[in-house]
């Protein structure tokens, strides 16, 4: 059977109830998602209750956007919008499991998946960083401001590229690729270098 949701009430304030859910998904669905048994779609739904309640969720949470926006905590590139059609999340996602990993300190398979199922899964008039930073406020805390702002930077490079993957990431391959030339050659060298050696000894 499917665990039970989280008890009600739930705390008031926005932050505070972001956090309550956090914590209370986590048990009821902690389980289940690391064996396979909860699909992404149905965890993004997280059992936020009746249709009114989650009308009052989202009102709250637009209602903090606002006040968040006038205090300017976020960042600029937020206004910008991503076409996630010209994005390849096979490559972001191991960017996104990784950089969760170390701002976190350790791995949670959670987050990663309620991160990718609002990617994956955008609603129609398209994806909202800010709305995206306050749901995995609830999971990351202060540490989901830098992450969604890092992924809104790969996400805008992305759609811009013919394959759908950010300059950085084209940028770090190509440097990876160029160290392990050059180690080659290296390597190659000192065999060539050793070889004359030997020649020169037995002659």
């Amino acid at each position: 059977p499917w665990p039970a949701a989280p008890p009600t009430p739930s705390p008031t304030h926005p932050r505070d109830r972001q956090r309550w859910w956090a914590r209370s998904e986590r048990r009821a669905f902690g389980g289940l998602a690391r064996s396979g048994g909860a699909s992404a779609h149905f965890m993004s739904g997280f059992f936020r209750g009746s249709s009114t309640e989650q009308v009052k969720c989202v009102n709250a949470d637009q209602k903090l956007i606002r006040s968040m926006e006038k205090q300017g905590k976020f960042p600029q590139h937020f206004t910008k919008k991503v076409d996630m059609s010209k994005v390849s999340m096979d490559v972001l996602r191991p960017w996104i499991t990784k950089r969760i990993t170390e701002l976190l300190g350790f791995e949670d398979d959670i987050v990663v998946e309620f991160c990718m199922t609002h990617l994956e899964k955008p609603p129609e008039k398209g994806l909202d960083p800010k709305f995206l930073q306050i749901n995995l406020t609830g999971f990351m805390e202060r540490k989901a401001a830098p992450f969604c702002s890092e992924l809104w930077t790969h996400l805008l490079s992305a759609q811009e590229s013919p394959v759908g993957v950010p300059r950085d990431f084209i940028e770090e391959k190509k440097d990876e690729l160029r160290k392990k030339r050059e180690e080659a050659e290296r390597v190659e060298e000192e065999l060539r270098r050793r070889k004359a050696d030997l020649e020169a000894a037995a002659g």
